[in-house]
């Protein structure tokens, strides 16, 4: 009997970052001109608790943006609230949601001081970029993570820059 060694493409992954959830809807906007439907999008971004007073709730803010995030999608998408003592109260939709609310010891990964940093490491992200893209989080910017086959991540690139 013959031994046949099948070779399987591995899924890589794009991080952006975007100071501006304009931006965001622009970029899926435009992918969904292109045929790229093996492409899984995960979207993180921090609340800004410091403009938050009684008459705009955190609660108003959630469902705002949950329902901003799940709009983009034709698709229905998970999506997740978690506050992490580093960066502070974020929200994350995609296919990365059960990832960081994945428990360990009762304590959600994504909640953990060091459990972004090592969700981007495990998804192949190098040290200094997961460092400055999660610095970029923390700062107010939102990281949009793609997940797909090369070539499909290569066309991503230009149709979104």
């Amino acid at each position: 009997m013959k031994s046949k060694i099948n070779k399987t493409k591995q899924k890589h992954v794009l991080l952006k970052s975007y100071s501006k959830f304009q931006q965001i809807e622009q970029a899926i906007k435009a992918i969904k001109t292109t045929d790229n439907s093996n492409l899984q999008i995960s979207i993180i971004g921090k609340f800004d608790e410091d403009h938050l007073d009684d008459a705009n709730p955190l609660i108003a803010l959630e469902e705002n943006m949950e329902k901003k995030c799940k709009a983009l999608f034709k698709n229905a998408i998970d999506f997740g609230i978690l506050s992490n003592p580093d960066i502070g109260t974020i929200f994350i939709t995609g296919f990365l949601v059960s990832l960081f609310l994945q428990e360990i010891e009762l304590k959600k990964i994504g909640t953990m001081l060091t459990g972004p940093y090592g969700i981007l490491r495990g998804l192949g992200i190098d040290k200094k970029p997961a460092f400055t893209y999660l610095k970029a989080l923390h700062q107010g910017e939102y990281l949009v993570i793609f997940r797909g086959f090369e070539n499909d991540l290569k066309q991503l690139e230009e149709t979104i820059n």
